[in-house]
């Protein structure tokens, strides 16, 4: 009985050692998240050069419910659709809450798509580029051909399914 009690301990020794060792040496899960800023002209050539692969942009904004209530399904989309569509968010929020709001934001939502936030002098601009019927209300996704013509927006919080059904028939 004595040795296998010395044995139990011998054994909990050795892997209440092992395991703060173990986990020192552990490896921190990359969840590398950039947001560049963009010229409008800079967003106009990315969206006209797509090299035949189509193109998602969603305009959102941390402020915004409706938008952070849309974006796991974003992000699910980006995940389950990467070799199909490419997937952009564009932040609508203050390029100095980069640092302090958007990063934070995309980490918690394990976004790994493109982000940026397009730097503007006139918000009309931006409109006006992404569609002129659009009143700027967010959320709003723009699909775009692998030619980089505008097929189809959606303006206000989607699901999933809504996504699906607009990638699946491009």
């Amino acid at each position: 009985m004595i040795k296998h009690f010395k044995l139990f301990v011998f054994i909990t020794g050795i892997v209440l050692w092992i395991k703060p060792v173990y986990s020192f040496f552990e490896l921190p899960t990359l969840n590398v998240v950039d947001v560049k800023i963009i010229s409008i002209d800079e967003l106009k050539e990315f969206i006209k050069n797509r090299d035949s692969k189509p193109l998602l942009i969603n305009v959102w904004a941390t402020w915004c419910a409706p938008c952070r209530e849309e974006f796991p399904d974003l992000v699910k989309i980006a995940n389950e659709y990467y070799d199909q569509i490419d997937v952009v968010g564009i932040s609508v929020d203050f390029p100095e809450e980069i640092d302090s709001k958007i990063i934070p934001f995309l980490k918690k939502q394990n976004a790994d798509f493109k982000n940026y936030i397009v730097k503007v002098t006139e918000p009309e601009d931006f409109i006006n580029l992404l569609n002129e019927n659009w009143s700027g209300a967010i959320p709003a996704t723009f699909f775009y051909n692998g030619k980089g013509n505008q097929v189809k927006y959606l303006i206000g919080k989607q699901s999933f399914e809504d996504f699906k059904k607009v990638i699946e028939s491009l």
